[in-house]
């Protein structure tokens, strides 16, 4: 047996919505996971716009996320030093996890 280790998973505000126990053993041949959040290509991507990066301001804002803590939250999700580096793609995916969330409320 390897090691137990807890899962949850969280909504965007932070509420859990899932919880694991999953048994963790380590296997050596195992390819690294990729560095870069799904739907990001490389350099020669289009980046996202600025109506993609108010919506998102705007989303965020419905959670009682603003600000600087939203742009943070921004960096850190999509793993850039700089909003003008997140991907088109990747950032209309976040949208529609928003977007679908905020529906469902």
């Amino acid at each position: 047996m390897g090691k137990l280790w807890k899962v949850t998973l969280k909504n965007p505000d932070n509420t859990p919505f899932a919880l694991f126990l999953a048994d963790v053993e380590e296997f050596n041949d195992a390819p690294a996971p990729p560095k870069e959040v799904p739907g990001a290509g490389g350099n020669n991507e289009e980046k996202m716009t600025d109506p993609q990066k108010r919506y998102l301001f705007r989303l965020l804002g419905a959670q009682g996320i603003e600000g600087k803590a939203a742009e943070e939250h921004l960096k850190d999700y999509f793993k850039v030093a700089s909003l003008k580096d997140v991907p088109k793609l990747a950032a209309s995916g976040y949208i529609d996890q928003l977007a679908k969330g905020r529906k469902e409320a």
